[in-house]
């Protein structure tokens, strides 16, 4: 199996599109105004991130996501979001047998997580 999507919830669609495209670098696939984003990876995973809907708010909650991104360069990749000036959630270490990682928030205090895997 390997994942296809997964879908984020936010309280401002246009700033989380400004963090990912903008400041991060994510592709985007396609943007339904003020309503939904799809962001897709070079694997063709997709990340989707929808604008919260105050009726369906029990369970379309911002801010308790967390979604992992998989990288060449942890170090390289920290860097690079530090001099953006991006909310550092957890510092860059790194995990004897699994990786080098470190987490940011987004708008909505959504952690990305960054990994570069053990070889």
């Amino acid at each position: 199996m390997n994942l296809s999507s997964a879908v984020f919830y936010t309280n401002d669609i246009e700033a989380v599109i400004k963090f990912y495209r903008d400041v991060i670098g994510f592709k985007v696939e396609y943007i339904q105004e003020g309503r939904f984003v799809s962001f897709i990876f070079e694997n063709g995973a997709k990340l989707g991130i929808r604008q919260k809907n105050p009726a369906e708010a029990h369970h379309e909650v911002p801010g308790y996501q967390t979604v992992f991104i998989s990288v060449d360069d942890a170090q390289k990749t920290y860097d690079e979001l530090v001099a953006k000036g991006v909310e550092i959630y957890r510092e860059i270490n790194t995990l004897k047998g699994w990786g080098t990682n470190f987490q940011i928030l987004d708008a909505d205090k959504n952690k990305v997580a960054f990994v570069e895997l053990e070889k």
